[in-house]
Formats: structure tokens, C-alpha cells, sequence
């Protein structure tokens, strides 16, 4: 948009001279310029084409009188005077002024004005003819109720303006009203909050200083500014200047709110490192001051993940680590309950002395510790990392009598999604105990009868069966065939070789998997959940493993079968290599029922883990 020009000059423009032939010096009065009789006719085209070209002269030779000219509009509402303003015709909008001055106050059907129109089209030029016209013909009074005239959504000219971003019209309107910048719209925004959320620095202190007739005094810009507070405007902003320029005004302005965030809690929130850093200076005691949901401004660091922000309360106030909400949760509740691993990393990695286990273990009014609440909202990332922390008690029972491991086996669905899987994972991995009294880890179901679970037997046995089958045809469509002379007549080609041995193997071992998980599946029609659950436990590892097995097979197979091709044979078994890890990654999640719980085995299995948590990304649903 470039840099505007945001300083009215004041100097009056009479635009034409045509605009004051006659009463130069007279007023209009209420009843001239409230001559409405409430009907409307229809414009004709011809005229409606006329004004939007600007052809001044047929709308002089109209012979029309006053009453029709007033009530004449389109389709939207709009009389000659919109249609000028909006086209920009500044000498036809000056004669319509002259001839129909109650058009002035004649509003279409969005409910604007001639004044809403030609801010909203950037025609500075009518804008300034139009506050011309207002100051020097129109009683004060009338010009205040044409000024604050409000559209449907409550914005008067000066929103329209900005809202379109035309900082010039905008500066003129500053202008010609003062107190037009603090009037708010249905959304509570004021003039001066659309400035300032734009960045229009030079505008908005134009709009406050104006008001003020160039007077110094302080306190006097809080008691103006109506709806959403100026100075979270300036944070939304991302404006230090802004901020610093408010607060140097009225500095009480630091004690607003908007949607019961403090000023200090809302850049918290945004991560506006500057402007928080700023108002740390300003007034570190806004640390110690609650929002209207019991939350500090640490926690809303804490709840976006805002770790540079955190430290920067930190280094202020130590203390504020221990603050906690109206659940009272601490900031590692709030960090859990939202996945923020970064917060969790950062308060686990500086806060090391044994007088920080309290932080790390305190319960909150359910009785809910961190890893209860980062169980609860599936955040596996978060429980890995906690449960890696020996200080972490994985045995704490919140209110309900509940562990982690009893709220995870609780709360998981019959779809294991990737999510809960990894978050169960992770506390089996820890050896999480289960409480008093254990959660029996079966799904719950609207059909008793297992009916619910139909659809994924089926399909579970559909795969046992295909794996069965093909690993069956495999075992007796050999790679390289069969010797067809003696003395090894019948018996296979590629026998002694070490790839089709490993090929032999695995087929083998993924046939007999295959079928025992068909066998099992076929148990699990009879319909009784316990009988079901058992069978998912038994199948599932079974056919994960057979698939496995049955990959490794083919790769085996085609190994040796092309192995007088050494280039291309070590090719394909490097890109079988690759997908075999990737079908382990995905498929161990899903069949795995139990997770190793020995320490050296569980860092030997983390890096697949870890893996298997950058490919999930973040759980957002709790967000």
C-alpha cells in the first residue's frame, strides 16, 4: 500500500463553487435534511447508468422534485448520492449535495450512507467534499448523526475505511470527528483497534492525539477507548513500537483485558517474545495476575509451547513455576494435557533437584499428574519422554484410584488407532503397574454379542486366508524349479543355496502363522467379546508376523534366483531391505500385544519407536 500521508491538513477545500450558490453562510436545518416520506420508487436505468458515468449534465436537466429524488433508488437501496460517491464523481456528488442535501442521511439497504460508500471505495477526494460540505452546511448535531451513522455491523465510516484498508480517508475522517476513533463496532472494534492491529503507527497516534486537542494530559485515552483493548491489538500486531507508544500515552491501558486475557497472558499465548519481554519490563508483577479462567501467563507459554517465553517469566520470576490454575494444574499439567514436548523437555532438562520431583509428580484437583493427563489426551511423544525420567512416579493413583496404564487401557477404543497404540506402548515399555483395581483392557461395545467387531474379523480372516494361500502355492512353485534328471531327479534347483534356504524358511514360517490366525479368527465368530479379544491377541502377532515373514521370503527368493546378477540382485534386496523396515514400523504398533519392559532391550527398540513418533507427528485433536 505504500507509505500514506496520514496527517489531514486541515485546510478546508471547497470544491466547487457550484456547491454554495445560494445561503453561502446559511445552515441547514433538521426538517431540510429529514424530508423523508419512508417510500421508495424504483430509479430508472437510464438515470442509474447516467450517475455511475458521471454525466452531471443529465442529472441536471432531470426535472424531478425533491420528494422523488429522495425516495429514487436502485435495486440495493442506493440513491444518485451512493452511486456518485461509490463511482468517485466528486463535482456530480458536489451538485447532488447542493440540489438534494437530504440525501446525506438516506441509507441503503446494508444500511450505509453516502459517507460509508466513498470511504469504503477509497475516493478521498468525495470523502473530503462530503466532509466539507457536512462542516460548513450542517448543523453540529446533524453532522455528529451523520458521522457516527452505523451500517449492520455497527461500523460507522471510519471502520469501513479501514477495514479497506484506505489509511488516507481514514486520516481525513480522524479529522473532521475526534471522537469517531473510539466508537465500537458489533464485533468490538473500535477505529483505533483497526489501526492499531494494522500497524498503522502514524494513524493511530494521529487518532489519540486528535482526540486530546493536542493536550497532554494522561489517563484520558482509557476512558474513551470502547471494545477490545488497544494493546492486545498492538501484541496481535506484533508491534513493540505500537505497544510502547500506547502504554507511554496510559500506561493504566496494561490493566485491560480481552476475552479475560491480560494484556501479558495474550502475547504469552500469540509467542510475541518482544512485546512479552517488554511488558516484563514494564510491569513484572502481571506475572502473579490471573485471567478470568484461573490460568497465568506462564501457563498459556506453557499451553502453545512458547519455550522461549517461559524463559524469559523464569529468569524473572523463579517462583512462577509453581503457580497453578483453578484445576490446580502447574505448567507441565497445562504442557501434557496439550503435547507440548518442547515445554515438558525443557522443565524435565533445567529443573533436575530433587525438590523439583513435587512439580513433576503434584496432582491436580482430580488427582491427575502429567502423565496421567498426557495418557489421557494421547500424546505418546510427551509419555515417552516422561516415562523416560526416573523421577516420574509411574505409579501415582489420581481420584478414580487410576495409573497411567489404567487410564490408557481404559479410555482405548476398539480401533487402536496409532495414537493410543504408541501411548500404550510407551507405558508398557516403562513397566507402568496397573492400580488396585486394574481396567480390564477390553474394548467397550454397544453389542454385547461381538457383532461390532464383525467387519474386522472378516477382514483379518480374508488376510490370513490370501497369505495362506499364496505362501502354500510358493512352497511348491519353487524359485529355479526342479532338477529333471537324476540323481537328484524332482528335488529343487537352487537347494544349497544359502537365499533360497532363508526363502524355505520364512515361506514356511508364514504359512503355519497364517493359519493358526485363520484358525483363531474362525473362533471368534462364535460372538463372545472374551473369546474375540482373545483371538485378536493370538491372530493379530501371528499374521503380523506372517506378513513379515512372508516379505523377507520373496526377497530371498528373487535373490537367489537372480543371483548370477550381482549388481541387480544386491539392488533388489537393498530396496526389500527398505520396505521391510518400513512394514515393520507400521505393522508392529497394530500386532504388538505386549512391549519389552528390560532397560537394554528398551533402548535398543527406542530408535524404531522414535521413528514410528516422527512419522504419527503431533496429536492435535486435544488442541
Amino acid at each position: 500500500m505504500g507509505r500514506s500521508d496520514v496527517r489531514y491538513d486541515g485546510q478546508k477545500k471547497y470544491i466547487s463553487s457550484r456547491m454554495y450558490l445560494a445561503h453561502e453562510t446559511d445552515f441547514l436545518n433538521l426538517p431540510t435534511l429529514f424530508s423523508d416520506t419512508g417510500t421508495t420508487v424504483p430509479m430508472s436505468p437510464k438515470t442509474i447508468a447516467a450517475v455511475r458515468a458521471g454525466d452531471e449534465i443529465y442529472v441536471r436537466d432531470m426535472t424531478i422534485d425533491v420528494e422523488l429524488a429522495l425516495s429514487s433508488v436502485n435495486d440495493h437501496g442506493n440513491t444518485m448520492l451512493h452511486l456518485a460517491a461509490a463511482a468517485g464523481h466528486t463535482s456530480l456528488v458536489c451538485y447532488i449535495l447542493y440540489a438534494y442535501p437530504g440525501l446525506l442521511m438516506k441509507s441503503n439497504l446494508m444500511g450505509e450512507v453516502a459517507l460509508h460508500v466513498a470511504a469504503g471505495a477509497g475516493h478521498l477526494d468525495v470523502v473530503e467534499a462530503l466532509v466539507s460540505y457536512i462542516n460548513d452546511k450542517i448543523t453540529r448535531a446533524v453532522a455528529k448523526k451523520i458521522y457516527f451513522a452505523k451500517n449492520r455491523n455497527e461500523d460507522n465510516a471510519l471502520h469501513v475505511a479501514l477495514k479497506r484498508k484506505h489509511v488516507k480517508v481514514a486520516s481525513c475522517l480522524v479529522s473532521a470527528e475526534q471522537c469517531l476513533s473510539f466508537v465500537p463496532n458489533n464485533d468490538g472494534f473500535s477505529p483505533l483497534y483497526l489501526a492499531i492491529e494494522a500497524g498503522q503507527a502514524d494513524l493511530a497516534k494521529h487518532m489519540w492525539k486528535h482526540s486530546n486537542n493536542g493536550s497532554s494530559s494522561t489517563y484520558c485515552l482509557a476512558s474513551k477507548v470502547g471494545g477490545r483493548s488497544i494493546v492486545h491489538g498492538a501484541m496481535k500486531a506484533k508491534r513493540k513500537d505500537l505497544i510502547a507508544a500506547i502504554l507511554n500515552e496510559d500506561a493504566s491501558l496494561i490493566n485491560l483485558r480481552y476475552e479475560g486475557r491480560t494484556c501479558l497472558s495474550f502475547g504469552a499465548s500469540i509467542g510475541y517474545y518482544e512485546g512479552v519481554y517488554y511488558l516484563l519490563d514494564k510491569s513484572i508483577d502481571s506475572v502473579y495476575v490471573s485471567d478470568d479462567d484461573g490460568s497465568f501467563p506462564i501457563h498459556m507459554a506453557a499451553k502453545y509451547g512458547h519455550v522461549k517465553i517461559l524463559k524469559a517469566i523464569l529468569k524473572r520470576c523463579p517462583d512462577a513455576l509453581e503457580l497453578l490454575d483453578i484445576d490446580g494444574q502447574n505448567i507441565l499439567h497445562v504442557a501434557a494435557k496439550n503435547g507440548k514436548a518442547e515445554v515438558i523437555k525443557f522443565i524435565l532438562r533445567c529443573y533436575k533437584d530433587k525438590n523439583k520431583e513435587k512439580l513433576i509428580n503434584e496432582e491436580d484437583v482430580n488427582g491427575n499428574t502429567p502423565l496421567h493427563l498426557a495418557t489421557k489426551n494421547w500424546h505418546p511423544k510427551v509419555v515417552s519422554m516422561l516415562t523416560w525420567d526416573n523421577r516420574v512416579d509411574l505409579e501415582t493413583l489420581n481420584h478414580n484410584g487410576l495409573t497411567a496404564i489404567d487410564v490408557a487401557e481404559g479410555n482405548m477404543d476398539s480401533s487402536y488407532t496409532f495414537f493410543q497404540r504408541l501411548t500404550w506402548m510407551a507405558l508398557i515399555s516403562a513397566g507402568a503397574p496397573s492400580g488396585p483395581n486394574p481396567i480390564i483392557s477390553t474394548p467397550v461395545t454397544d453389542n454385547p454379542d461381538g457383532g461390532k467387531h464383525k467387519d474386522r474379523i472378516n477382514t483379518l480372516l480374508l488376510v490370513a486366508t490370501l497369505v495362506a494361500t499364496m505362501t502354500f502355492t510358493a512352497g511348491f512353485t519353487l524359485p529355479g524349479g526342479y532338477n529333471g534328471s537324476a540323481p537328484n531327479l524332482g528335488m529343487a534347483t537352487l537347494a544349497k543355496k544359502t537365499a533360497f534356504q532363508v526363502f524355505l524358511l520364512f515361506d514356511t514360517l508364514a504359512m503355519y502363522c497364517s493359519i493358526v490366525a485363520v484358525v483363531a479368527l474362525i473362533w471368534a465368530h462364535l460372538g463372545d467379546i472374551s473369546l474375540i479379544m482373545k483371538a485378536f491377541n493370538l491372530a493379530l502377532p501371528l499374521l503380523g508376523f506372517a506378513l513379515i515373514s512372508m516379505s523377507i521370503a520373496f526377497m530371498a527368493g528373487t535373490h537367489a534366483s537372480i543371483s548370477h546378477l550381482p549388481f541387480l540382485a544386491y539392488f533388489i534386496l537393498g530396496i526389500g531391505l527398505f520396505f521391510l523396515l518400513a512394514l515393520l514400523l507400521i505393522i508392529i504398533p497394530y500386532v504388538s500385544p505386549h512391549y519389552t519392559t528390560k532397560l537394554f532391550l528398551r533402548h535398543m527398540f527406542y530408535c524404531p519407536y522414535f521413528l514410528m513418533l516422527l512419522a504419527a507427528g503431533d496429536n492435535r485433536n486435544n488442541d
